[in-house]
């Protein structure tokens, strides 16, 4: 099995969530995430993962874990675990060195319509109600 790490990302623009995705060359959109390197935690991997694609220095909420599985097309398991992290004043940009792809800030709705597939929809919805908690206003 592959295992990944990512994020959630998101930050606050005039009191509104705006979330972070990430739009590859094939046109799958989803958000920050890649491959854990020997030694590293869940949480270490999403957020080097989430600086490598996007500039952000982000800040993991604690109380949100989620995963998904799915088969690649070599027939491997793939499991990808995220959290929800969070940034203040910076801009999401290509990193030099990385890959480029597409950046794209977007508030809920948007961010939900963009999104490729039916499990990254279940998990921004699942981010979106856990940040929109009492408990978990960023």
């Amino acid at each position: 099995m592959e295992i990944s790490c990512g994020t959630i990302l998101h930050t606050r623009i005039n009191g509104v969530i705006h979330y972070v995705l990430i739009r590859a060359d094939n046109g799958y959109c989803s958000f920050p995430k890649g491959h854990m390197e020997k030694g590293e935690s869940e949480r270490e991997t999403a957020l080097r993962e989430t600086w490598e694609e996007t500039s952000i220095r982000a800040q993991i909420i604690d109380g949100f874990r989620d995963e998904e599985e799915y088969l690649l097309k070599n027939n491997i398991k793939k499991r990808v675990i995220y959290f929800v992290a969070s940034y203040f004043g910076q801009t999401p940009m290509h990193n030099p060195g990385f890959e480029e792809r597409e950046l794209l800030l977007l508030p809920y709705e948007e961010a939900y319509k963009a999104l490729t597939f039916k499990s990254a929809k279940d998990i921004l919805y699942h981010a979106n109600e856990f940040l929109n908690s009492a408990n978990n206003i960023t």
